[in-house]
């Protein structure tokens, strides 16, 4: 974690370097992988439809026409929308573009007048009279508009990209290029990034700026490999840090469920990391802050409170996460439980038992996602964290129905829970009944 607000990254203006340019091939980056690399940086940068003109055989189409097409959509002066048709043709070489291949380039676009950019791309560079010349030729025809881009453009390109750089070049990023690929990837398409990866970030994590959405993205990716406990990103970071994460996660609950839904992928990491921000928030004694967040996040931009189904539909799955955690470890440290019940529920079956199955033809049943299970309650033990239980009264993990409109008794119950059975460098604390 930053200790100020002074930027003292290694890019420009002290920003994060998120890509090592020496790690880069472009000796390399001739033919197909020249033209891919084009191909995303181009989708970086906002281009739609594109068309890559492959052919022939093993690479891309050869460089005597266009090897990529797309199209960019930018307002016009009376604030229409127009498409504008991009060309780009690639030249991989090993020494400085020859000047007939630019001019042969400029001069074919010519025949179609439907064409408003021209880029002639390279992985080295072109030469000052090539330069010149294509500034003469601009003068007499307008249009298309000609782009030179060399090696200098195309890594300044990519140093804006990390997850393009992540994509094509993986050694080229540097921690702070890794941490906002994974960014990107998470809010942009839902996608997690390898345990090498994190354990990366992690290792250097003194050095990184981490903020809510890449706190956020980072969690989810824990979840997405299994567990938080290696990397407990909700630990570490201070009462605000863990506010502000929670908070924005609890602001795009909508945005996430709508991603889940159209990409089709398993929201069990989202709703573990959610509920487990919670869970961290709640640790510092934050309820009444994150109860006015709730508040606030669950209403349509009227003001008016969403309908009960939606809220159940967006909250309760992260609610039900969260109870079913406490429920859990809280329970297996207490006398009025019986611990091999909470282990039951986590057990998974022993690779022995199942390895056989992997040659059979229907597989090892899937085991019930499920929260619900059978317990006993020992009605005459004491509560060990104080709270007011006897024979009529049950435990209150157990007995409150969580719900929206009771947040504050249940965050005042999960606070509780939170604040004596998270262990203290001291030691365990003892608690009194209320």
């Amino acid at each position: 974690m930053a200790e100020d607000d002074e930027p003292d990254g290694d890019g420009p203006n002290g920003a994060p370097k998120w890509v090592l340019p020496t790690e880069i091939p472009f000796r390399e980056l001739k033919g197909r992988a020249l033209e891919e690399c084009l191909f995303w940086l181009l989708d970086g940068i906002g281009a739609r439809d594109l068309e890559w003109r492959l052919g022939g055989i093993g690479g891309g189409a050869a460089d005597g026409g266009r090897d990529l097409e797309g199209r960019f959509y930018t307002p016009g002066a009376d604030g229409q929308i127009e498409a504008k048709r991009w060309w780009i043709e690639c030249k991989g070489r090993a020494g400085t573009v020859e000047k007939d291949a630019v001019t042969s380039a400029c001069n074919n676009v010519l025949a179609d007048g439907t064409v408003d950019c021209l880029v002639i791309a390279t992985n080295t560079t072109f030469s000052n009279p090539t330069r010149d010349w294509v500034k003469t030729w601009q003068a007499r025809f307008p249009k298309p508009q000609i782009l030179l881009w060399d090696q200098p453009v195309l890594e300044r390109m990519l140093s804006d990209q990390p997850s393009t750089v992540l994509r094509l070049f993986e050694g080229g990023l540097s921690s702070a290029g890794y941490l906002q690929a994974i960014t990107e990837r998470f809010w942009s398409l839902l996608e997690y990034s390898s345990i090498e990866r994190a354990r990366r970030i992690w290792a250097e994590r003194e050095t990184l700026e981490i903020g809510p959405m890449e706190r956020i993205a980072l969690i989810a990716n824990e979840f997405a490999h299994g567990s938080i406990d290696e990397r407990p990103w909700g630990g570490y970071c201070t009462a605000e840090e863990a506010l502000a994460a929670c908070s924005m996660a609890i602001f795009n609950l909508l945005f996430l469920y709508t991603r889940l839904m159209k990409a089709g992928v398993d929201q069990g990491p989202i709703v573990e990391a959610i509920a487990y921000l919670i869970l961290a928030t709640l640790r510092h004694g934050l309820s009444d802050r994150l109860q006015e967040v709730m508040e606030i996040a669950l209403r349509t931009e009227g003001g008016d409170p969403f309908p009960a189904k939606v809220v159940d539909l967006l909250l309760g799955p992260v609610l039900d996460s969260l109870r079913g955690d406490l429920q859990l470890v809280c329970s297996s440290e207490c006398d009025r439980f019986s611990r091999d019940d909470s282990l039951k529920h986590w057990e998974r079956r022993h690779p022995i038992e199942t390895y056989w199955s992997r040659f059979g033809r229907h597989g090892t049943p899937t085991k019930a996602n499920d929260q619900s299970y059978a317990r006993l309650e020992r009605t005459t033990e004491p509560c060990r964290i104080g709270f007011q239980v006897d024979e009529e009264r049950s435990c209150p993990l157990y007995q409150t129905d969580i719900s929206i409109e009771n947040l504050k008794d249940f965050f005042a119950i999960a606070t509780r829970v939170l604040r004596f059975r998270t262990p203290a460098p001291s030691g365990r604390q003892t608690a009194t009944q209320d």
